[in-house]
């Protein structure tokens, strides 16, 4: 049995882990959450489709997200036209992964976690399906291909960046509800 002073200074040492990391509530990652939160809502009032990937590792992670935007993380509402895009390997081009579900106008949003080719490729062939780009990235940034929104978290570790892009996607799905649904909590 762990001691009661050993789990509490635990958790304030996970706790400030997470404070290390201002990114996620400075005012520029505020208003990054806020400017992805305002352009999901574009898509769906403009009756587009909300992609969303997550590679490799952050596959659950974008499962999640797809599953909350589609039929609501803190509301009981309508689903959403979100498309949770499974398993992309690079085998195949994300043109042939969505068909002709692929909608001008619609929107991709990749958990991307750090640094891939895969990444660098599915961004390029989102622009040209003419698909506006999101991403939450970590250590190391993309190189070449950039999203029209970026969220970059410098965090080294996996398991801390899952913690928070599940935390930053759900911010963003409770703006994206509370837009689209009503104008409170």
């Amino acid at each position: 049995m762990l001691a009661q002073n050993f789990n509490r200074e635990f958790i304030l040492s996970q706790l400030l882990d997470l404070s290390a990391l201002p990114i996620l509530l400075s005012t520029e990652g505020l208003e990054t959450a806020l400017q992805i939160a305002q352009k999901i809502v574009e898509l769906f009032q403009a009756q587009k489709k909300l992609y969303i990937c997550g590679l490799k590792n952050y596959q659950n992670i974008a499962r999640d997200l797809a599953e909350g935007f589609s039929t609501g993380l803190i509301m009981n509402r309508p689903a959403l036209p979100v498309h949770f895009i499974e398993n992309l390997t690079g085998q195949d081009a994300l043109p042939s992964v969505l068909g002709d579900q692929a909608t001008e106008g619609g929107g991709l949003l990749i958990v991307a976690g750090e640094h891939t080719q895969l990444a660098q490729n599915i961004i390029k062939e989102a622009k040209a399906l003419k698909l506006f780009t999101m991403a939450f990235c970590g250590y190391p940034p993309l190189k070449t291909e950039h999203p029209e929104i970026l969220f970059y978290l410098p965090a080294l570790t996996r398991p801390r960046l899952k913690e928070l892009f599940l935390m930053l996607g759900h911010i963003i799905c409770t703006l994206v509800e509370s837009t689209l649904y009503s104008n409170s909590f």
